[in-house]
Protein backbone atom coordinates (compact mmCIF):
# COMPACT_ATOMS: atom_id res chain seq x y z
CA UNK A 1 0.00 0.00 0.00
CA UNK A 2 1.21 3.23 -0.93
CA UNK A 3 0.13 7.35 -1.14
CA UNK A 4 -2.86 8.49 0.44
CA UNK A 5 -4.34 5.22 1.34
CA UNK A 6 -1.29 4.24 2.85
CA UNK A 7 -1.12 7.31 5.49
CA UNK A 8 -4.53 7.38 6.29
CA UNK A 9 -4.12 3.88 7.31
CA UNK A 10 -0.97 4.32 9.19
CA UNK A 11 -2.67 7.70 11.11
CA UNK A 12 -5.54 6.23 11.78
CA UNK A 13 -4.30 3.22 13.65
CA UNK A 14 -1.82 5.38 15.58
CA UNK A 15 -4.85 7.53 16.74
CA UNK A 16 -6.13 4.47 17.53
CA UNK A 17 -3.61 3.89 19.82
CA UNK A 18 -3.12 7.03 20.93
CA UNK A 19 -7.04 6.91 22.55
CA UNK A 20 -7.03 3.74 24.34
CA UNK A 21 -3.88 4.83 25.98
CA UNK A 22 -5.03 8.26 26.62
CA UNK A 23 -8.27 6.40 28.31
CA UNK A 24 -5.82 4.52 30.39
CA UNK A 25 -4.18 7.24 31.16
CA UNK A 26 -7.53 9.10 32.60
CA UNK A 27 -8.78 6.45 34.58
CA UNK A 28 -5.04 5.79 36.45
CA UNK A 29 -5.75 5.45 39.92
CA UNK A 30 -2.58 8.14 39.99
CA UNK A 31 -2.06 10.12 37.11
CA UNK A 32 1.17 11.09 38.61
CA UNK A 33 2.53 7.43 39.11
CA UNK A 34 1.23 6.24 35.75
CA UNK A 35 3.21 9.21 33.68
CA UNK A 36 6.56 7.60 33.31
CA UNK A 37 4.39 4.95 31.62
CA UNK A 38 2.98 7.10 29.31
CA UNK A 39 6.13 8.58 28.38
CA UNK A 40 7.51 4.88 27.37
CA UNK A 41 3.94 4.11 25.41
CA UNK A 42 3.94 7.07 23.76
CA UNK A 43 7.81 6.46 22.51
CA UNK A 44 7.12 3.02 21.68
CA UNK A 45 3.67 4.34 19.59
CA UNK A 46 5.76 6.26 17.39
CA UNK A 47 8.32 3.90 16.84
CA UNK A 48 5.56 1.77 15.38
CA UNK A 49 3.78 4.24 13.46
CA UNK A 50 7.28 5.28 12.34
CA UNK A 51 8.40 1.57 11.35
CA UNK A 52 5.35 1.36 9.32
CA UNK A 53 6.08 4.61 7.69
CA UNK A 54 9.07 3.10 6.10
CA UNK A 55 7.41 0.03 4.82
CA UNK A 56 5.42 2.69 2.87
CA UNK A 57 8.86 4.35 1.86
CA UNK A 58 10.56 1.73 0.57
CA UNK A 59 7.20 0.74 -1.43
CA UNK A 60 6.82 4.01 -2.57
CA UNK A 61 10.56 4.30 -3.67
CA UNK A 62 10.18 1.10 -5.85
CA UNK A 63 8.42 3.66 -8.43
CA UNK A 64 11.81 5.21 -9.08
CA UNK A 65 14.42 2.78 -8.01
CA UNK A 66 15.11 -0.89 -8.40
CA UNK A 67 13.83 -2.66 -5.43
CA UNK A 68 17.01 -5.03 -4.93
CA UNK A 69 18.91 -1.85 -4.86
CA UNK A 70 16.28 -0.31 -2.22
CA UNK A 71 16.70 -3.84 -0.22
CA UNK A 72 20.39 -3.29 0.10
CA UNK A 73 20.25 0.14 1.78
CA UNK A 74 19.63 -0.98 5.49
CA UNK A 75 18.54 2.78 7.38
CA UNK A 76 18.42 2.66 11.45
CA UNK A 77 16.13 5.09 12.65
CA UNK A 78 17.51 6.94 15.87
CA UNK A 79 15.13 8.15 18.24
CA UNK A 80 16.85 11.30 20.19
CA UNK A 81 15.41 13.70 22.65
CA UNK A 82 12.58 12.62 24.44
CA UNK A 83 11.76 9.86 22.08
CA UNK A 84 14.96 7.91 22.75
CA UNK A 85 14.51 8.58 26.72
CA UNK A 86 10.83 6.88 26.16
CA UNK A 87 9.92 10.18 27.84
CA UNK A 88 7.57 11.87 25.06
CA UNK A 89 4.11 13.54 25.40
CA UNK A 90 1.29 13.98 23.68
CA UNK A 91 2.01 16.84 21.97
CA UNK A 92 6.13 16.35 20.98
CA UNK A 93 7.39 16.14 17.79
CA UNK A 94 9.60 13.34 17.23
CA UNK A 95 13.47 13.98 16.87
CA UNK A 96 15.22 11.66 15.08
CA UNK A 97 19.06 10.32 13.57
CA UNK A 98 19.06 8.48 10.42
CA UNK A 99 21.65 5.98 9.74
CA UNK A 100 22.26 4.36 6.38
CA UNK A 101 24.33 1.34 5.50
CA UNK A 102 24.47 -0.27 1.88
CA UNK A 103 27.95 -2.28 1.40
CA UNK A 104 26.81 -3.12 -2.13
CA UNK A 105 26.24 -0.17 -3.73
CA UNK A 106 28.00 3.27 -4.44
CA UNK A 107 27.74 5.54 -1.90
CA UNK A 108 26.37 7.78 -3.65
CA UNK A 109 23.19 5.84 -4.68
CA UNK A 110 23.14 4.92 -1.47
CA UNK A 111 22.58 8.05 -0.21
CA UNK A 112 20.08 9.03 -2.70
CA UNK A 113 18.03 5.95 -1.71
CA UNK A 114 18.57 6.28 1.76
CA UNK A 115 17.29 10.07 1.35
CA UNK A 116 14.12 8.87 0.04
CA UNK A 117 13.39 6.83 2.33
CA UNK A 118 13.89 9.08 5.18
CA UNK A 119 11.97 12.00 3.04
CA UNK A 120 9.28 9.09 2.56
CA UNK A 121 8.93 8.83 6.45
CA UNK A 122 8.30 12.12 6.91
CA UNK A 123 5.82 12.31 4.14
CA UNK A 124 3.58 9.37 5.27
CA UNK A 125 3.69 10.62 9.05
CA UNK A 126 3.47 14.42 8.36
CA UNK A 127 1.97 15.46 4.94
CA UNK A 128 -1.27 17.45 4.92
CA UNK A 129 -4.03 14.85 3.95
CA UNK A 130 -8.10 13.43 4.61
CA UNK A 131 -6.55 12.02 7.82
CA UNK A 132 -4.36 14.80 9.31
CA UNK A 133 -0.42 14.10 9.77
CA UNK A 134 0.66 13.50 13.58
CA UNK A 135 3.36 14.99 14.20
CA UNK A 136 7.07 16.28 12.46
CA UNK A 137 9.56 13.96 12.20
CA UNK A 138 12.63 16.49 13.06
CA UNK A 139 16.21 15.49 11.80
CA UNK A 140 17.76 18.64 13.31
CA UNK A 141 19.86 17.15 15.79
CA UNK A 142 21.94 15.29 12.53
CA UNK A 143 25.43 16.21 12.03
CA UNK A 144 25.21 19.61 10.77
CA UNK A 145 21.76 20.19 11.48
CA UNK A 146 19.43 21.68 8.48
CA UNK A 147 22.74 21.71 6.65
CA UNK A 148 24.18 18.41 6.45
CA UNK A 149 22.81 15.67 4.66
CA UNK A 150 20.02 13.32 6.18
CA UNK A 151 21.35 10.36 6.15
CA UNK A 152 24.89 9.25 6.58
CA UNK A 153 26.57 6.16 7.41
CA UNK A 154 27.97 5.12 10.83
CA UNK A 155 31.46 5.80 9.78
CA UNK A 156 30.74 9.41 8.44
CA UNK A 157 28.73 9.66 11.40
CA UNK A 158 31.80 9.14 13.52
CA UNK A 159 34.33 11.21 11.47
CA UNK A 160 31.92 14.24 12.42
CA UNK A 161 31.58 13.49 16.16
CA UNK A 162 35.18 13.01 16.21
CA UNK A 163 36.51 16.03 14.52
CA UNK A 164 33.69 18.51 14.65
CA UNK A 165 30.82 18.20 17.60
CA UNK A 166 30.03 20.41 19.78
CA UNK A 167 29.42 20.10 23.43
CA UNK A 168 25.42 19.67 23.33
CA UNK A 169 25.74 17.17 20.07
CA UNK A 170 27.55 14.87 22.63
CA UNK A 171 25.13 15.59 25.27
CA UNK A 172 22.10 14.57 22.48
CA UNK A 173 23.70 11.33 22.39
CA UNK A 174 22.93 10.63 25.83
CA UNK A 175 19.20 9.96 24.92
CA UNK A 176 20.06 7.96 21.42
CA UNK A 177 17.93 4.84 21.20
CA UNK A 178 16.72 2.81 17.89
CA UNK A 179 13.22 3.00 17.31
CA UNK A 180 12.77 1.93 13.77
CA UNK A 181 14.62 0.09 10.91
CA UNK A 182 17.77 -1.79 11.22
CA UNK A 183 18.33 -2.82 14.43
CA UNK A 184 21.69 -4.36 14.11
CA UNK A 185 22.67 -1.40 12.35
CA UNK A 186 20.96 0.91 15.39
CA UNK A 187 22.57 -1.34 17.91
CA UNK A 188 26.33 -0.99 16.21
CA UNK A 189 25.41 3.14 16.13
CA UNK A 190 24.43 3.12 20.01
CA UNK A 191 27.45 1.37 20.69
CA UNK A 192 29.68 3.16 18.65
CA UNK A 193 28.64 6.55 20.23
CA UNK A 194 28.12 6.02 23.58
CA UNK A 195 31.84 5.95 24.29
CA UNK A 196 32.31 9.70 22.43
CA UNK A 197 29.08 10.66 25.31
CA UNK A 198 32.17 10.91 27.94
CA UNK A 199 34.87 12.27 25.60
CA UNK A 200 35.81 16.38 25.68
CA UNK A 201 34.90 17.81 22.38
CA UNK A 202 37.27 18.71 19.76
CA UNK A 203 37.93 22.50 19.12
CA UNK A 204 38.10 25.74 20.69
CA UNK A 205 35.99 26.90 22.96
CA UNK A 206 34.27 23.54 24.24
CA UNK A 207 34.96 24.27 27.87
CA UNK A 208 33.02 27.72 27.66
CA UNK A 209 30.28 25.59 25.25
CA UNK A 210 29.89 23.34 27.95
CA UNK A 211 29.24 25.77 31.08
CA UNK A 212 26.43 27.96 28.94
CA UNK A 213 24.92 24.66 27.97
CA UNK A 214 25.14 23.63 31.86
CA UNK A 215 23.89 26.90 32.72
CA UNK A 216 20.90 26.66 30.44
Amino acid sequence: MTGASAYTALRTAYRRGLTELAIKDLCAASPQDFMPAVGAELADLAGAAIEAALAVARAEAAATFDPADIAGVGLAVIGMGKCGARELNYISDVDVIYVIEAPDLEDAEAATIGTALAAGISRAISSTGTEPGLWEVDANLRPEGKSGPLVRTLPSHLSYYAKWAESWEFQALLKARTIAGDRDLGSRYEQAVQPLVWLPPAGKGSWNRCRRCAAG
